[in-house]
């Protein structure tokens, strides 16, 4: 199915593209959360938004039971950034589009 443009697609499992990325922002979103270093950062599924390039909203596990929302927004030259996090979220919270 194609991707609806400006509409947040369905939750997908987290491949090694997404963990890539995830790798890519891992000490951007430790900074942007007070809870001290993360024992491990490993993203669990996500969401994506075509725009003029593309939103990631996706659920990483943390470690110790906790997990974190990202939202990461990849460019038309393939340059990301961080645009938000949510912390505090749990393994049954779901991956939904979020500022």
């Amino acid at each position: 199915m194609a991707a609806l443009i400006g509409g947040a697609g369905a939750v997908q499992a987290a491949d090694a593209s997404i963990q890539e990325i995830c790798d890519k922002v891992r000490p951007e979103v430790q900074a942007s959360v007070q809870s001290g270093t993360f024992s491990q950062f490993v993203a669990v599924e996500y969401r994506s938004q075509l725009v003029a390039g593309t939103n990631f909203f996706i659920k990483v596990d943390v470690g110790n039971n906790s997990f974190v929302h990202v939202r990461v927004y990849r460019d038309l030259s393939q340059s990301l950034s961080v645009s938000a996090v949510q912390a505090g979220k749990s393994k049954d919270d779901p991956v939904e589009y979020f500022q």
